[in-house]
């Protein structure tokens, strides 16, 4: 089902983002910032590639107490040389999304903005750049999630809530989808610096051809310790251990 109209609410929306990630920070909306909001995880990842460091990624996921727009929210922050990315995803209780919203800049110049919102199970999205625009709507799958292209925290719900079962990599960008089976690996250890971490470590493969998508190691309360993405050669290590991460013991 295509859309060839796109509501003034969504483009009010998109601007009032746009000015947001022109400041260099995300405004929480009023009713999210007058509830409680507890984090789950939040730091930075180093991109690299062939061991080279290419990017960086911050980014902070929280859970709402009392507020709307979901039960989570998670918010990021991509950098490429000039290019920059900032991206804010809501989520529902079980990691599916109910809105997203993402601006990519090349030296300082917007050159896309994507913007979606869930509505009855209903998922309208937009893509716009500085030649055009599209905008579809189409039915998600209940087990859905956004794995946008590049980005590696919103890999923390994938991981969390997909475990052991196929589920539906969203890439709002580009509008795509791809089923995955998320499965649990041997333990493994990741190292962060001086310190090795006891780490759980998943695997996301292509549920038709069984390609090796990602995988994904988390501390045991399911902190992003790094990832790599199979597709692009890339992988994301964070630059310090989890909060909660204590050394180990020493004999």
């Amino acid at each position: 089902m295509k859309t060839n109209r796109w509501p003034l609410r969504h483009g009010l929306r998109a601007l009032l983002f746009g000015a947001a990630v022109a400041a260099g920070v995300f405004a929480a909306p009023a009713a999210l910032a007058q509830s409680q909001l507890l984090i789950l995880d939040e730091g930075s990842f180093s991109l690299l590639r062939d061991g080279e460091r290419i990017g960086r990624e911050d980014f902070g996921i929280r859970a709402t107490r009392g507020g709307v727009g979901g039960a989570f929210i998670a918010q990021g922050n991509i950098l490429f040389g000039e290019q920059r990315r900032a991206v804010m995803l809501n989520v529902d209780s079980l990691g599916n999304p109910l809105r997203v919203q993402l601006e990519l800049r090349n030296e300082g110049v917007l050159v896309q903005s994507v913007v979606g919102e869930l509505d009855r199970g209903v998922w309208s999205g937009r893509v716009a750049h500085r030649v055009g625009e599209s905008a579809r709507a189409f039915r998600l799958p209940m087990d859905t999630f956004v794995a946008e292209e590049g980005l590696v925290h919103h890999l923390w719900f994938v991981v969390r809530f997909g475990e052991g079962r196929p589920v539906t990599l969203f890439t709002p960008s580009v509008l795509s989808q791809i089923r995955v089976l998320v499965q649990e690996e041997a333990p493994d250890r990741v190292a962060l610096g001086l310190r090795e971490i006891v780490a759980r470590r998943w695997s996301l493969r292509s549920a038709s051809s069984g390609t090796l998508l990602y995988e994904v190691w988390t501390n045991a309360s399911g902190r992003l310790l790094r990832v790599i993405d199979h597709g692009t050669g890339i992988e994301a290590l964070r630059d310090e251990p989890p909060a909660e991460t204590r050394p180990p013991l020493r004999s």
